[in-house]
């Protein structure tokens, strides 16, 4: 929830907000209106750490900056309804001198409201009529005592002699609202003031004036729910958030940014192709890398993008770039971004299949990719009518070069509005049609920040990233970037030992890993001898963690923290625990007791959120309350989110929309995660399986994250799945379902005690297991290898020869 305080104006009340009060969401905002002369403002904005955003009317606005800078680290937004910061009719010296005596002044002051203070009323509200809202009275009727015309004039005074300077400005973001038919404070003469902040933004409103704030509520609302929303301290917030086509609403102004403030700074480093081929597999042999700075970079990035150009990509058109994570792929994305162009991400182990899906979808104008990439598509119809085929590479069957579109000439950068789509990135499970996330600008701005508040970087970071998100991120935090040697899309034996060796020799200090890879590299250095001393932070997240595997990390890396981020492609992150608390005691002693489900931690603040029943299909509420399909709080349900950085649809795709996503009453689009979770006492979100792979035995659920934690803790497994199969009887059976660890011979491996001790540790745990299969394969998701592919496991275990013991 974000805090509002607000000032009001000279003369004024603080009960002049109370028509925007009312119409604010109180889920999503607390406003706190104060007496603008005294200094309880600075009290409630200084009582904690948390940054709030400061709203004042009229003189309330020069109150405002006026103490701005002193005070700017607790401010994270400031929007000036109507501002009167630079007095428009000073008083003369002979003025002042006679309104200071004791007697004459407060005769002169009386005189002055009797005479001004029906035509003030009337300007104060023009172009409005008196009768025209309620609240109008309550504001003429205080205006007919003179002491607050004594009031008034006192507080212009102190204006006067302590006026606004160009020393008050400061960092902080400062939108404006106009009304164009103000009679009290003019646009042109504030503007002097107004346009000396580096982060400030205009709006201008019809048919209004100086009381605005009564008469156009909705038009405030709008300011401040738009500005709040970027949840950012310094000029960068507002990219992505310019009204109407704007240059600055192009994600790759944050390039721009870095060109202009740090151009020698290295942004990427990788490992040269030559000595990768030619490493010995020893983590303790150097690989040399390449690196690029950022003036280079964005000189690549640009050069490319006038290539583009020229072969006739326009904005709009949608280009599917179709190569690994290096240096030509972020040039080719990046160029896309900044002609208006959408850059489109097909999932590298898609069945043909879900790739023509993918381009019926989208309507691709252009591919940039391997000959091998063309010949694939080459098979696919309706990659047919795609005109642009740009080779990375050597081969045939083109129509340019990638290297030949790097020209000399320049590119302009692209007005975008903030929604317009910047990038799409396809999911793809194990059947049914792709969906491509629909990332529009203004999303990878807000999801930049959503992250930094959770994993900030400092300029002295090195980070290797191994989810291209992370990547986007570190380009738009400014940090140098080291890419993984890895293949992604085809883990190799080696994987572990090449992520051991550049986090060794590249200095990194931070780095995000998934979850099988973290695995890895803590199995892999703990039977090395090897410690990650260097290492700082470490990321993971995109599938289930335990605390085994937490523990064993700390036992390569101990000085590191290791964050646990809970996100998906649609809303990265929305909780986060660090590996220690995750390892805090529990009330539990019995170490062969699980908890009901994996702790992720505190749920972002960027988001709202709610848990709903279990429920197949679309969700409409319509006119229907909430509490209709709400569970209580603290039981499992649906964890569905909403803000800024969760994504609101699918490129061209209605009906994932309407299975994935809830339009609430205020348009406010939530996404369903299809996560079932609930929250704890402490407000720490537990997860404990997936909508779809929720068991229901005899009328009664059971979730697989707990009982797939009890089965790796076996010493013979090395993957599990626990899954329902259909069942006459019980509706679902509960299968639990094993692979043997490397190196145990199914062919004397006694199946019958392990099947025992399984039995035996999941009543212990009040689990009910039907069935116990071992097989030689449990099937994972392709993306991080990480997630058990559920459905292909059910239809595996219906084939004969799959079970093993």
């Amino acid at each position: 929830m974000k805090t509002i305080i607000a000032l009001h104006g000279n003369p004024g009340h603080p009960e002049d907000w109370s028509l925007l009060q009312k119409s604010l969401d109180p889920n999503a905002y607390r406003l706190l209106a104060v007496e603008a002369d005294s200094e309880e403002w600075i009290r409630l904005l200084t009582q904690d750490k948390s940054k709030k955003i400061l709203l004042g009317h009229s003189w309330g606005g020069y109150r405002i900056l006026k103490s701005l800078p002193k005070y700017q680290d607790y401010v994270e937004q400031v929007v000036l309804v109507t501002p009167y910061i630079k007095p428009e009719r000073p008083l003369s010296a002979v003025a002042k001198g006679l309104l200071q005596l004791p007697i004459l002044g407060d005769k002169l002051i009386q005189s002055s409201h009797t005479k001004s203070k029906d035509g003030f009323f009337a300007d104060l509200i023009h172009p409005l009529k008196a009768d025209a809202l309620p609240y109008l009275a309550k504001v003429q009727e205080r205006l007919q005592d003179w002491k607050l015309w004594q009031k008034t004039v006192a507080n212009k005074m102190k204006m006067e002699a302590q006026p606004w300077s160009s020393g008050d400005v400061c960092k902080v973001p400062v939108t404006v609202i106009y009304g164009r038919q103000d009679k009290i404070s003019q646009d042109y003469a504030q503007n002097e003031i107004v346009s000396k902040y580096p982060s400030h933004k205009i709006v201008h409103v019809d048919n209004a004036g100086h009381g605005l704030l009564w008469s156009h509520v909705q038009d405030i609302l709008k300011v401040l729910t738009t500005e709040a929303s970027s949840n950012a301290s310094d000029s960068d917030s507002k990219i992505g958030y310019y009204p109407g086509e704007d240059g600055r609403n192009n994600v790759i102004t944050y390039m721009e940014k870095h060109l202009s403030e740090f151009p020698e700074r290295v942004a990427l480093r990788w490992a040269n192709p030559q000595a990768l081929a030619q490493w010995n597999g020893d983590p303790k042999t150097p690989i040399k890398h390449d690196e690029i700075t950022y003036r280079h970079f964005a000189a690549r990035i640009n050069s490319f993008a006038r290539g583009l150009m020229d072969i006739g990509i326009k904005k709009g058109d949608r280009v599917i770039i179709f190569l690994p994570m290096s240096l030509d792929m972020y040039t080719a994305m990046f160029a896309v971004q900044r002609i208006g162009a959408i850059a489109v991400f097909l999932d590298s182990w898609a069945r043909s299949h879900h790739l023509g899906a993918s381009a019926e979808c989208v309507g691709p104008k252009a591919m940039i990719s391997f000959k091998m990439a063309f010949d694939l598509v080459e098979q696919v119809p309706e990659f047919k009518s795609m005109p642009i085929r740009v080779l990375y590479g050597p081969g045939d069957k083109f129509t340019h070069k990638f290297e030949e579109l790097l020209k000399a000439d320049p590119s302009p950068i692209e007005p975008v509005e903030s929604e317009f789509t910047a990038l799409i990135t396809f999911t793809t499970g194990s059947t049914g049609k792709p969906k491509g996330a629909n990332r529009t600008h203004r999303f990878l701005s807000a999801q930049h920040h959503a992250l930094s508040h959770v994993i900030p970087y400092t300029e002295k970071d090195k980070d290797m990233p191994a989810f291209p998100i992370f990547s986007l991120n570190n380009l738009a935090s400014g940090v140098t970037t080291i890419l993984p040697a890895l293949n992604l899309a085809a883990p190799a034996a080696h994987d572990s030992a090449l992520l051991a060796c550049q986090i060794l020799h590249e200095n990194i200090n931070c780095t995000t890993l998934s979850p099988s890879m973290l695995v890895g590299v803590a199995k892999f250095c703990k039977e090395n001898n090897i410690q990650l001393t260097g290492l700082r932070r470490v990321v993971t997240g995109g599938a289930p963690i335990s605390k085994d595997d937490v523990k064993a990390f700390y036992e390569i890396a101990p000085q590191t923290d290791l964050w646990i981020l809970y996100g998906s492609t649609e809303a990265e992150p929305m909780a986060h625990i660090e590996g220690r608390d995750m390892l805090k005691e529990s009330n539990i002693t019995d170490p062969e007791i699980i908890e009901e489900g994996v702790n992720v931690g505190h749920i972002s603040e960027d988001i709202d959120y709610r848990f709903i029943r279990i429920k197949d299909g679309p969700i409409e509420l319509k006119d229907s309350p909430w509490s209709q399909i709400e569970v209580a709080n603290g039981e499992v349900g649906e964890f569905i989110c909403t803000g800024d950085h969760v994504c609101r649809d699918y490129y061209n795709n209605p009906e994932a929309f309407k299975t994935t996503k809830i339009m609430d009453e205020k348009n406010r689009v939530w996404h369903r995660t299809g996560d079932l979770a609930y929250i704890d006492p402490d407000k720490n979100l537990w997860i404990v399986g997936r909508v779809n792979n929720a068991i229901e035995r005899a009328g009664k659920y059971y979730f697989p994250v707990r009982a797939e934690v009890l089965l790796k803790r076996m010493d013979f497994t090395y993957r599990c799945a626990f899954l329902g199969m259909d069942d006459a009887k019980l509706g679902q059976a509960t299968y639990a379902v094993v692979e043997l660890k490397e190196g145990i011979d199914a062919a004397t491996f006694d199946f019958a005690t392990a099947k025992k001790e399984i039995q035996r540790v999941f009543e212990k745990n009040k689990i009910p297991v039907d069935e116990i299969k071992f097989v030689n394969k449990v099937p994972m998701d392709p993306r991080h290898h990480s997630k058990v592919e559920y459905k292909v496991l059910r239809d595996q275990l219906k084939e004969p020869g799959v079970v093993i013991g």
